[in-house]
């Protein structure tokens, strides 16, 4: 297959060389909202089938009914979308407004949570190996900057993992600039969401305001983001083995073992062992112990 036209093309094959994302002969399930990410990764793979081996190709359509009408023509499009790809597809409906009322949560974490669950729901039921996700490295960078601006550990600055149990993630390496390229290449229609230009959501005020003013002072800012993550996620893995050998001192020896460790050491056994990821919390644990608390 000739995809020397293509960027888009090329980082997937890069990624899948790399990283092992996707198995010969798995069937895959795609995360379709009928964007332009989404759209175009199921060309994408459609197009990659040979290479990766695939088995099975299919849709998976989610309607959160939050914006009303346009979720409608969203599931329309979507259905009419895999009609001329020839492609299989499955629509769930979950009412997230409601679900969020309920719960007392915000709706967009509650349509994320719901929108999992539901892929999880069918790819068990339907026998896929993966759900393939259109998130890309422009995701990555908000994502990052997200969590930095709210305030994180190592963690956070990590983002997330091109392949996280079934979930994996194609686009990973793939600038928004490559996935419209591509969908001009190709014609490929989408769908535009208009909450995405909503100012409301602190994702969209980083996507549309932060970042331009950024990449201002570095135009390569998501290739910088990644380069930093691979380190931190080197490193990353250093501490979790130090932390291990750490924890497993600490049950041995108990408190003065505790004490003995590095204050870095000290927050992340109190994390693993007490389940507590706020800062404050931890602070104060690791307190208590000082003054005399057992582990």
């Amino acid at each position: 297959m000739n995809t020397s036209y293509s960027k888009l093309l090329r980082k997937i094959i890069t990624l899948q060389r790399r990283e092992n994302l996707i198995p010969p002969n798995s069937s895959i399930l795609i995360g379709f909202s009928g964007g332009i990410d989404s759209s175009c990764l199921a060309v994408a793979m459609l197009k990659l089938r040979e290479f990766f081996k695939l088995k099975r190709i299919a849709l998976l359509h989610v309607n959160h009914m939050i914006r009303g009408e346009e979720s409608y023509r969203d599931e329309e499009f979507a259905k009419s979308f895999a009609q001329k790809l020839s492609l299989e597809i499955f629509i769930k409906r979950v009412d997230v407004p409601k679900i969020a009322k309920e719960k007392g949560e915000n709706i967009e974490a509650c349509a994320r949570e719901e929108r999992y669950k539901a892929f999880e729901e069918i790819r068990r039921e339907e026998n896929f190996d993966f759900v393939a996700t259109a998130h890309h490295l422009g995701d990555l960078a908000e994502t990052i900057l997200l969590w930095l601006t709210r305030g994180t550990g190592l963690e956070g600055l990590l983002g997330f993992e091109p392949k996280e149990g079934y979930i994996v993630r194609p686009l990973y390496l793939a600038k928004k600039e490559d996935i419209e390229d591509f969908a001009k290449r190709e014609g490929i229609e989408w769908v535009e969401d208009r909450t995405n230009y909503d100012l409301s959501y602190a994702r969209n005020r980083i996507r549309h305001r932060v970042i331009p003013e950024l990449k201002k002072i570095n135009r390569n800012l998501e290739e910088t983001l990644l380069r930093m993550r691979e380190i931190l996620r080197e490193e990353h893995r250093l501490l979790c083995q130090l932390t291990m050998d750490a924890i497993e001192r600490v049950k041995k020896e108990g408190r003065r073992a505790f004490l003995e460790l590095d204050p870095a050491l000290q927050r992340r056994v109190v994390v693993e062992l007490f389940g507590i990821k706020n800062f404050k919390e931890v602070k104060k644990v690791i307190n208590r112990i000082k003054k005399g608390d057992k582990l």
